[in-house]
């Protein structure tokens, strides 16, 4: 494994364990087995390497939801679940990463203003965009945007922030591989009712874990 990467490990593990203000360089360098002046000289200081991990976690996101948006063939149907499917790989084939982005975007800063302008303006456009060229199409019902936003985030965000609730006293266990899978169904279930017409297609059937 080479240096960068090295530290990119051993940043989200402690970023993730000991929040961000917790964690220092010189904790960074140890748990990588490297000198500080790496950290430096790759990413600027702990705010650089904190803008590449977010940066990239979100770039791979977006590139998820372009995939599907433009995907030829596919209707608005079959792109969201496309999307909910792959989100939710991407996010269990990265869960620390994935649980301290969900936390830290929940916290005021420039980096997070500058996201949100950026980042989830663009993941606002693609889901804004399939939901009302499937309510055009017929296949889904008129719904409050925002509203259905909220619960889809919700949805996509919590095993990953929770993670640790969800093992100890639901006994499913999201760092597992087929959790993805399964639980892309029960999302694909709660779907069929908050968002397709009736006439489309059956209601999944709920995954037991």
């Amino acid at each position: 494994m080479n240096t960068k990467k090295k530290i990119i490990d051993a940043a989200i593990m402690l970023f993730n364990t000991k929040g961000y203000d917790g964690t220092t360089v010189r904790e960074i360098a140890k748990e990588a087995n490297v000198n500080v002046a790496n950290i430096s000289y790759y990413f600027s200081g702990k705010q650089g390497l904190l803008e590449y991990v977010v940066t990239n976690f979100l770039e791979e996101y977006i590139r998820i939801l372009e995939s599907a948006f433009t995907q030829d063939g596919l209707s608005p149907k079959e792109m969201l679940l496309v999307i909910v499917r792959q989100i939710l790989h991407y996010q269990s084939n990265h869960r620390q990463l994935t649980r301290f982005f969900y936390r830290e975007i929940s916290l005021d800063s420039v980096l997070i203003r500058e996201i949100m302008t950026t980042y989830l303006v663009r993941e606002k456009y693609y889901f804004q965009t399939i939901i009302h060229k499937g309510i055009q199409q017929g296949e889904f019902q008129k719904v409050s945007f925002p509203v259905f936003m909220v619960q889809l985030k919700g949805m996509l965000q919590s095993p990953y922030l929770h993670a640790q609730y969800i093992a100890e006293v639901l006994y499913a266990f999201p760092t597992e591989p087929y959790f993805a899978d399964r639980y892309a169904k029960e999302v694909e279930s709660w779907l069929a009712h908050a968002l397709y017409k009736p006439s489309i297609v059956p209601m999944p059937a709920a995954a037991q874990f």
